[in-house]
């Protein structure tokens, strides 16, 4: 895996009417093999700052640097003897229908993405068994699976292009609750299991400390706070982050110094769900 950096990056929309900078000279690391959260509330950049990355919306100025590469639409897929597109990066959206064709089978669409060369049905098969999956889904259309189905199959076609960093752009915020869960705990293990570079962009700060080693907080298009995802939720510097940690519902965030334990529940569903891809 490789680690990703935005270098005082910039995006701005408009014409001659007027410009909106959306991502303000930002900049963040991503090491590699660990997941760096982006929070904030909607509108404040996350997912211009992530379309950014992987060539979806234009960089006024700054650059994206892959292991101190410049990103760019050469480095945005290329094309090796003998194998399919490799995308270093690879972004999986809110919803998954985005990102998945109707008219095609899932084994299809997840096909696409593997490398030409070898068996491409026995690598559909492994990869719906690693996001916990029946091979058997491969023959069915999205429209025959539930929305964490769906999400699932996204972060099989994500993983299959065989990326160098990962992008996930609130994964789980159009999901249950109780489904939810299931999808952290999938990417914890493929985290783990795959040591995958990732930026994970939610607005929920409990998934965050669920997920990420290291979080930044994003406001009005800049980066007002990052470190540690521990230091950073138990010990706020920036207002911005005290008032969205206040904003948590039903929730005591307590110093690391304090003796008792972190208040915050883990989301990992129920024994019972959390292995059961093919409930959700």
């Amino acid at each position: 895996m490789s680690a990703l950096r935005f270098e005082d990056v910039t995006v701005r929309f408009g014409g001659r009417f007027g410009a909106v900078t959306a991502v303000d000279s930002v900049s963040l690391e991503v090491p590699s093999g660990q997941v760096v959260g982006l929070v904030g509330e909607s509108g404040s950049g996350k997912s211009t700052l992530a379309k950014a990355a992987v060539g979806l919306a234009p960089i006024r100025s700054g650059r994206v640097l892959l292991d101190g590469r410049p990103v760019g639409p050469e480095r945005g897929a290329r094309r090796a003897k003998g194998s399919g597109a490799v995308r270093p990066l690879q972004m999986v959206f809110q919803d998954p229908d985005s990102s998945l064709d109707p008219r095609m089978r899932i084994g299809e669409s997840i096909a696409e993405a593997v490398r030409a060369d070898g068996d491409r049905s026995a690598e559909v098969a492994r990869l719906l068994a690693l996001v916990h999956l029946s091979p058997d889904r491969a023959r069915d259309y999205p429209s025959r699976l539930s929305g964490g189905q769906r999400q699932r199959v996204a972060i099989a076609r994500a993983i299959a292009a065989r990326p160098q960093v990962v992008i996930a752009d609130e994964i789980t915020s159009a999901l249950d609750v109780s489904i939810q869960g299931a999808i952290l705990n999938l990417v914890r293990e493929l985290q783990l299991e795959l040591g995958l570079t990732m930026l994970f962009i939610t607005h929920n700060l409990a998934v965050v400390r669920y997920v990420a080693s290291q979080v930044a907080v994003m406001r009005q298009g800049r980066i007002v706070e990052q470190g540690p995802t521990a230091r950073v939720l138990e010990e706020p510097s920036h207002p911005y982050t005290k008032q969205l940690l206040a904003a948590v519902p039903g929730k005591r965030w307590q110093s690391a110094r304090a003796a008792s334990p972190s208040p915050t529940p883990s989301p990992t569903p129920s024994p019972d769900k959390t292995n059961r891809g093919d409930n959700d």
